[in-house]
């Protein structure tokens, strides 16, 4: 009897020891390899649910929900929406890009995170809002783009729904904004497409980026333009942890409404 208490002590001693690493590796997980949106779990956990008092679909509801989210959380700076996807949820920012990679709106841990703006970027109304805002969001490794998170980004490397959807909102406690899609495209992380106020101005990134583009949108950026960088990790061109799925969009003139549709030429996208 003694002997199987011995036996059965030790491979409880041998799981809990298998937990605590489990726990360890995420702990140890490189922040640069996650910083642009990666994840290290292929997993299909579901999105967050927020529980909101109601569906967020007007202007008016995005302002409601902003002020509901705030009071939950006061690192709640925006809220993101992606029509024809399931992204519809606040957006965070913390002192550095490391607080939610594994935590989420109610800052809970997660393997997903949540959507956060990089800590660099000033976030608010438009007159203050950095020339280069980004996004960072956990895709599930698959690029499957009915997946969580930011693999909904993956519904644009479709050219008709790249077309359909020719708009993101992303809005603040300041403000409504739409941003018009100009470039989505792959890349990996040599590619410097996440500072916030770019070198050269935030048109000469945009050139860049639309030679990258697997569409030709037709969209104009000036160098007093605003511009928009979802980011999420991709593993078409390998699964070492440096490669990435980038939609960029520039923001409209308050008042003007995004088009509905656009015709979109696919494009060989420069290497």
């Amino acid at each position: 009897m003694k002997k199987l208490l011995l036996i059965l002590a030790a491979i409880a001693a041998i799981a809990a020891l298998g937990g605590f690493a489990y726990v360890l590796m995420f702990m140890e997980e490189d922040p640069d390899t996650l910083l642009v949106g990666g994840s290290s779990d292929p997993g299909s956990l579901p999105d967050a649910q927020l529980n909101l008092p109601r569906e967020v679909e007007t202007q008016a509801d995005v302002l409601d929900a902003l002020d509901y989210e705030t009071k939950q959380n006061q690192d709640t700076v925006g809220w993101i929406t992606i029509p024809g996807t399931r992204v519809n949820n606040s957006v965070l920012q913390a002192h550095d890009n490391i607080a939610y990679l594994r935590t989420n709106e109610r800052k809970e841990a997660s393997v997903y995170g949540c959507y956060f703006a990089d800590a660099e970027c000033n976030i608010g109304g438009r007159e203050v809002l950095s020339p280069n805002v980004v996004i960072y969001g956990h895709s599930d490794l698959q690029d499957n783009p009915d997946g969580p998170r930011f693999s909904q980004l993956f519904k644009f490397t479709d050219p008709e729904f790249a077309g359909n959807t020719p708009a993101i909102q992303f809005s603040t406690m300041e403000g409504f904004m739409d941003w018009q899609v100009f470039a989505v495209f792959y890349t990996d992380t040599s590619f410097d497409y996440i500072a916030a106020d770019p070198e050269g101005g935030v048109d000469a990134l945009a050139a860049e980026a639309k030679k990258k583009s697997l569409y030709d949108y037709g969209v104009a950026v000036g160098p007093d333009d605003h511009i928009l960088t979802l980011s999420t990790c991709s593993v078409r061109d390998g699964d070492d942890g440096t490669h990435r799925l980038v939609v960029m969009a520039k923001l409209l003139p308050e008042g003007v409404e995004p088009p509905e549709t656009v015709t979109i030429k696919v494009q060989t996208p420069a290497e």
